[in-house]
């Protein structure tokens, strides 16, 4: 006779209890390989332990991507969009993101107000770019606040420069050392803010703080913009004598064409 009956009664008050358990375990398995693989494929993606092998990485994350892991999902889609160990897709990638996004993964969205900012890997479309930055912008997240602030400052059907300062500073205010070197720049300016030299120098000395851990490429990008303008020229000056000091080369070679002091 069997276990789960007594007598021709079967006892479903067992049954339902086993079939909970065979559930759970399924489930906890599921969630175990995904996190496995997940653990795996940021080794592989890090180069820690081996050297770095994108193609295995990305096999692993898509493991844990179908596993419902959010950042599986984000490193993966970066991946596809880089065609780094797997076909550049920026249609899937774009998939990849949107899911967990939606899930509340803020990295995911920030990188898709890239896509739509810059028009890069996917059609640029501002009214997208503004929609998601206007859900995540109140999450702390100073990289929302800073794209928000750039599309006031940049885009001239959306232009606002005191929407662009107020945004330049929250973002400043955790450090976001882009919006630090922008509100140095709109202080040297008077745009959106009072124009005083004093407090553009604050600022600038306080993101110089940080250019060690910087790009020298955006320092020497941002240098060249800015120096195009006499007001902003002192701002110029500082993040390309930053860059060649990082030993840019091109930074180092416009400083001897400008005469600037290193």
């Amino acid at each position: 006779m069997s276990k789960k009956t007594v007598g021709n009664v079967i006892d479903f008050a067992r049954a339902a209890r086993e079939l909970r358990k065979r559930r759970v375990r399924t489930k906890t398995v599921a969630q175990y390989e995904a996190e496995k693989a997940m653990a795996r494929g940021l080794l592989h993606l890090q180069g820690e332990c081996s050297p770095r092998n994108a193609a295995k990485a990305a096999e692993c994350l898509a493991t844990a991507a179908r596993g419902g892991i959010d950042r599986a999902k984000h490193e993966l889609a970066l991946l596809h969009l880089a065609g780094e160990g797997v076909v550049y897709d920026p249609g899937y990638a774009v998939e990849l993101l949107l899911s967990a996004s939606e899930a509340g993964y803020i990295a995911s969205s920030i990188s898709l107000v890239e896509l739509y900012i810059f028009g890069k890997h996917y059609p640029r479309d501002l009214h997208k770019a503004l929609e998601l930055l206007r859900t995540v912008v109140f999450e702390n997240e100073p990289a929302a606040m800073y794209y928000l602030a750039y599309i006031y400052d940049k885009d001239p059907q959306q232009q606002n420069s005191f929407e662009a300062a107020y945004w330049y500073r929250r973002a400043a205010e955790y450090g976001h050392f882009k919006s630090q070197i922008r509100l140095a720049s709109l202080y040297a300016t008077g745009h959106g803010v009072p124009h005083c030299r004093e407090t553009a120098e604050a600022f600038l000395d306080v993101a110089l703080e940080s250019s060690s851990e910087q790009d020298p490429r955006f320092l020497f990008w941002q240098g060249e913009r800015l120096g195009a303008q006499p007001e902003t020229e002192f701002v110029a000056h500082a993040l390309i004598k930053a860059a060649a000091d990082m030993q840019y080369t091109p930074a180092q070679r416009l400083l001897l064409q400008k005469g600037w002091r290193q």
